[in-house]
């Protein structure tokens, strides 16, 4: 199942090593739940993704630390459920994924 979270992405870095392993992740940051009285300020975590997706995150480089939506699946790892992104972009102007595709323009 495919999420797709509004996240503060902090930066991102990949790593090949021998045997083909390659992969990346992403840092992110976001405030900590103001109902969670265990928490304050913000919480960092960081998600897995695919090597190739640093390439998307370098138009966003110059922006970081910067809002970008990212479509993440949950997996499960040495028994523990994680984040796995797949894509990222830049939000769209409603905070909905695909709203900004819906604008059209009336023929006249």
């Amino acid at each position: 199942m495919i999420n797709t979270i509004q996240a503060r992405v902090l930066g991102a870095m990949r790593y090949s090593m021998d045997g083909g392993i390659k992969g990346a992740k992403l840092t992110l940051m976001n405030e900590a739940d103001p109902d969670n009285e265990n928490r304050v300020g913000y919480e960092v975590m960081t998600i897995s993704a695919p090597y190739e997706l640093l390439d998307q995150l370098r138009a966003h480089a110059p922006h970081m630390p910067c809002n970008l939506e990212i479509d993440a699946e949950m997996r499960t790892s040495q028994g523990k459920m994680t984040m796995h992104a797949i894509a990222v972009r830049k939000p769209s102007a409603t905070g909905h994924p695909g709203a900004a595709k819906s604008d059209t323009k009336a023929a006249g």
